[in-house]
Formats: C-alpha cells, sequence, structure tokens
C-alpha cells in the first residue's frame, strides 16, 4: 500500500485478470508487503439472510469471487478443473494475484459490483430489530 501510495481508510479497486471489486483498505504492520488480506465472505447482498438493507454487510462487505476464475486453465489432456480447494470446496482465493488501484476522487466510495436487493420471501418471519440469538443460553449460564 505505502509503495502505491494508498493510506489506511483509502478505497481502492482490487484487480485480478478475472475482474475487480472495489473496498476500503485498512493497513497493518502484521501482514506481508506482498499480501492483500480480506475477512472474505463477509459480503451479503441486500436483503440475503433477512438482513436489513443498510447493514454493514451490504454496504461495507464484499465478496473476492468476482476476482476468481472458476476453472483453471486446460491442462495437457484438454480438461479444465475446478479452481477450488480439493477437500473444502472453498474457492481458491489463496494464491488469487491482484493489483490494486486507487479509486478515484469523483467515484463513489461505495463497494462494487452492488447487485439490486433481493425481496423478503414470502412467509418468512420479520426481521427482528435486534438479534438475540444465544440470548436465552447465555442467561442460564
Amino acid at each position: 500500500a505505502e509503495a502505491a501510495g494508498i493510506e489506511d481508510g483509502a478505497w481502492v479497486w482490487l484487480v485480478s485478470p478475472h475482474g475487480r471489486v472495489k473496498a476500503p483498505v485498512r493497513i497493518m504492520q502484521g501482514v506481508n508487503a506482498h499480501t492483500v488480506w480480506t475477512w472474505n465472505a463477509i459480503g451479503k447482498r441486500r436483503g440475503a439472510w433477512n438482513l436489513d438493507p443498510e447493514a454493514s454487510e451490504a454496504t461495507k462487505g464484499f465478496l473476492l469471487n468476482h476476482l476468481i476464475e472458476d476453472r483453471l486453465p486446460r491442462d495437457p489432456n484438454g480438461e479444465r478443473r475446478s479452481n477450488s480447494d480439493p477437500i473444502t470446496g472453498q474457492a481458491a482465493w489463496y494464491d488469487l494475484r491482484v493489483r490494486l488501484e486507487p479509486v478515484a476522487a469523483v467515484e463513489a466510495r461505495a463497494i462494487a459490483p452492488e447487485f439490486p436487493g433481493l425481496a423478503t420471501p414470502p412467509g418468512l418471519a420479520r426481521r427482528p430489530r435486534l438479534s438475540r440469538y444465544g440470548a436465552n443460553e447465555r442467561a442460564r449460564k
């Protein structure tokens, strides 16, 4: 980040040969200078998981999936295999190479790509204003 002139809190495009995402940056000393670390899978589409459309997961979270090719290049036999961990099936983010590009001053400071929100499915209970998941169990201890 320092070499690219990117400061803590700045917005950047993470660019791979497959795609790009826009997200804010947090700089820390505990990460190799050639590594971009993310808390992947925190991003959710607005309305997904019955979350409030303005939840941080929808407004600040993002997925690396948009950067990852889902298939490896063809092997010598012409076959294309999944670009994923063979045990878990998790997308192969661990060897993904990206380039950081500062977001232009005229661009919105918002995650990208962003997709239209999902409607609440019929019959789904109204989301609580405050989640108290596990509160009864903790109260018993």
